[in-house]
């Protein structure tokens, strides 16, 4: 299991809302589930 720090989440946040990337490529990129990834856009 993968301990995002705050910078680690700001940074996939935008990645997801600003940059258009999917919650899949985003989760594959930090090492954690898209279902994370989703939780943190939201």
């Amino acid at each position: 299991m993968v301990k995002l720090t705050d910078k680690k989440i700001k940074g996939a946040v935008e990645q997801v809302i600003n940059k258009g990337k999917s919650t899949e490529m985003v989760a594959a990129i930090y090492g954690v589930s898209r279902r994370r990834i989703q939780q943190l856009v939201k």
